[in-house]
């Protein structure tokens, strides 16, 4: 296929992408939820951890097993896990990364999904930073998120590489933005105003997946991004 007949048709697919709205149904819970037998006590949540440092990740929450994350991109982000008895109490977590340490205090609430990013701060100590997630999306589709994980970047996009379109942009440190799109394969460059990192490539995105597309700054001077696909932990009662 020529070069320019490959742009156009990538370019359509991202046009094809519909923000998350109208016609959506509250499909996160379900389709996440959907291997779960028996299903988790409604008054449960979901939560996963992302380490966004250099180094090693240690996280211990009071609710769940501790867990350790390491610094190559499928290490850095765990599965959903269930977190029960949300409604009505507070949650204590951990974190440790060497000589950084954090402590923070969690309210989810029932049925929601929550990303907990751990970053580092200026003092020498840890940030532990929650987001919930979008719960809604066009399960005929994939649906792609993109978190906004260096703190010191005040918007950030993620386009079609090498010079747009834009898949999702405007999005501030410490959040997320989430829209559905038609599975396609296409090299995605994130940024942070004039900065970027490295290009990556996605492909095999399957109707009614959900993946992540994370931007970070390890390293304290370079960005870094990747893609990955959401996943929820088997829940055993």
């Amino acid at each position: 296929m020529p070069a320019m007949t490959f742009r156009r048709g990538l370019a359509a697919a991202i046009l094809s992408f519909s923000v998350l709205g109208a016609g959506t149904v509250p499909a996160m819970a379900q389709g996440q939820a959907a291997v779960y037998d028996p299903q988790p006590p409604p008054d449960s949540a979901y939560i996963r951890f992302v380490n966004t440092l250099g180094e090693e990740l240690a996280v211990r929450p009071a609710f769940l097993p501790a867990q350790r994350l390491g610094t190559k991109p499928e290490e850095r982000v765990t599965q959903f896990a269930v977190a029960q008895r949300v409604g009505g109490r507070e949650l204590t977590l951990e974190a440790s990364a060497g000589r950084r340490t954090g402590r923070a205090t969690l309210k989810l609430n029932p049925g929601s999904f929550n990303t907990i990013l751990v970053q580092a701060q200026g003092d020498g100590g840890l940030e532990i930073k929650a987001i919930v997630d979008e719960s809604e999306f066009n399960r005929a589709r994939s649906r792609l998120s993109f978190y906004n994980a260096v703190p010191d970047c005040p918007t950030a996009s993620a386009l079609l590489a090498p010079s747009g379109p834009a898949v999702l942009e405007g999005v501030a440190p410490g959040t997320a933005k989430a829209r559905s799109v038609n599975p396609v394969t296409a090299a995605i460059r994130a940024q942070c105003g004039s900065q970027a990192a490295p290009d990556f490539q996605i492909s095999g995105l399957e109707a009614g997946g959900m993946y992540s597309i994370w931007l970070m700054r390890p390293d304290g001077k370079n960005l870094m991004s990747f893609i990955s696909r959401d996943t929820t932990a088997r829940w055993r009662g």
